[in-house]
């Protein structure tokens, strides 16, 4: 059975990322708004009707934060930021559970908001390229989960119908989007995330990748 997961902060701890945004705009809760407001960004994108790169949209989101903050950013302020995503390494638990599941028959597949290039190039730096089947971004169907066409695409790329795959994440608006088309859904708790109590609750609820492969080999 195919399990699709989400990269950022799911699959890769942003640490580095949160001490560039924070070291830019301030360390109360600066990177929280920035990952926020870049969020919303790509949902009202694609809420209406429209398509910019997820860098565009980061960006655009540093500039609001900083100005909201009263902060002037430097010049190569988004190449910190991309710096800090090329040093992005898997949480401890991510190789293990993928390790599992492969060897189990699983397929395995990246979803991602990211364009192909960076997520191609943060897996590679954090060497799990080897350990999905396929790496996936929206950029192929210009929309932004959690809208229904980055999962729906996946299923139609695997010849599958929704209701046989798993989507894992760590954000409960990924898995709200999955269930919505029909996934399957498995929520990982990292540090810091929470499941708001409107959403239907996820099928699976686990600490770890680790933890996931168990469940899901039961």
């Amino acid at each position: 059975m195919p399990v699709v997961f989400d990269i950022n902060e799911t699959t890769l701890d942003l640490a580095p990322v949160r001490s560039a945004v924070e070291g830019l705009v301030g360390p109360e809760g600066g990177f929280v708004v920035w990952f926020q407001k870049l969020l919303q960004l790509s949902m009202a994108t694609t809420a209406t009707g429209s398509y910019l790169d997820f860098s565009q949209l980061a960006a655009s989101a540093l500039n609001a934060v900083a100005a909201t903050s009263g902060r002037s950013l430097p010049q190569n302020a988004m190449g910190e930021i991309g710096a800090a995503f090329s040093e992005l390494r898997a949480y401890p638990d991510v190789v293990e559970g993928l390790t599992t599941l492969r060897d189990a028959g699983w397929t395995t597949i990246a979803l991602t908001n990211s364009a192909p290039a960076a997520v191609t190039s943060q897996l590679e730096q954090a060497g799990l390229t080897s350990l999905f089947h396929d790496i996936v971004s929206v950029e192929v169907v210009r929309t932004y989960k959690p809208a229904a066409a980055p999962y729906r695409h996946v299923a139609e790329l695997l010849d599958k119908e929704p209701e046989q795959l798993w989507m894992v994440a760590c954000h409960d608006w990924d898995l709200a989007g999955a269930r919505a088309v029909g996934y399957n859904t498995a929520f990982i708790q990292r540090p810091g995330m929470s499941y708001a109590s409107c959403y239907e609750p996820a099928d699976i609820s686990v600490s770890d990748f680790v933890a996931l492969s168990r469940q899901l080999m039961t």
